[in-house]
């Protein structure tokens, strides 16, 4: 059984679903999943998970991610991208310095508004879906955080910038609301995914690659350990009786390690192996979800 992370560099113009089909298909009998989808027009990484790893990809969610992202003036589209057809078209071209300038009202907590064409449910169906067919439908607004926004290029009709947001944040919509302040238009030419909590662009390891290595001995030196996308979650590792109970979905005591605290998530390990995943309430550890 394979249990873990890969660190995947999706390439631009193939879904997430796609490319995890893709690895699905190298290991037919391991569970696999994927953190937070990109768009085909989207590159970069794409946490998948295998196995055991399956159980905490709701944690990954809680991390930060990092793109940069280009944007085209001049024209709206549709899907707010370069795969849509022009709506809205005029000569608005800001100035880069005007454009910092405007830059820190998006950083912080804001309310954004998701694109129509985007996976956000109404009434049980995407609201993609609903676009395709022309349909009428509101979407209601969402609060997001952005941590750090800067530009990074500005030549002639196109800005290059960096974002740093939680989870949530739709680029295209921020695309969309910069360019309200100026009265203007734009849409998303590149989007790339640099990090995603512990997984860096850097690191990540092409479809094509995964792809070539056939044989399980040579694809596992590409599988990161389950605790390598729990950095930011409180850690413990046990070698007591309390391993056994844990096990079998009982609580434990962890005062004398943490006190009488309280915590939302806390990940145990027995013998250097995933243990379990639960949380903390007045130094009780209560298991969510027990590795195998």
């Amino acid at each position: 059984m394979i249990n873990g992370w890969i660190n995947l560099n999706k390439p631009k113009g193939f879904s997430s679903a796609y490319c995890l089909n893709i690895i699905k298909n190298k290991f037919k009998k391991i569970k696999i999943g994927h953190a937070g989808t990109l768009d085909p027009l989207a590159e970069g990484v794409l946490p998948i998970a295998l196995g055991e790893a399956t159980k905490t990809v709701s944690l990954i969610h809680l991390q930060f991610k990092s793109y940069l992202f280009e944007i085209q003036w001049g024209s709206e589209t549709d899907t707010l991208d370069l795969e849509g057809k022009i709506i809205n078209q005029n000569k608005i071209y800001p100035k880069k310095q005007e454009v910092q300038n405007i830059l820190k009202k998006f950083i912080g907590w804001q309310m954004q508004m998701p694109p129509k064409f985007s996976a956000v449910k109404i009434n049980g169906k995407r609201s993609y879906e609903l676009a395709r067919n022309n349909l009428e439908f509101d979407m209601e607004e969402r609060k997001v955080l952005i941590k750090n926004i800067r530009l990074l290029k500005h030549e002639n009709n196109k800005s290059l910038f960096y974002i740093k947001c939680g989870t949530g944040t739709y680029i295209r919509s921020l695309a969309r609301d910069i360019t309200k302040f100026f009265g203007g238009f734009a849409h998303v030419t590149r989007l790339v995914r640099t990090r995603y909590g512990n997984f860096r662009i850097k690191n990540s390891n092409s479809l094509e690659k995964l792809i070539e290595k056939e044989s399980t001995d040579n694809f596992l030196k590409y599988v990161l350990d389950i605790h390598s996308a729990l950095i930011h979650i409180p850690t413990i590792k046990l070698k007591d009786e309390r391993i056994n109970l844990i096990k079998n979905g009982m609580k434990v005591s962890l005062v004398n390690e943490f006190g009488k605290v309280s915590l939302d998530n806390i990940y145990t390990e027995a013998l250097d192996k995933p243990l379990a995943l639960g949380y903390l309430k007045s130094g009780f550890f209560y298991p969510k979800r027990v590795f195998n």
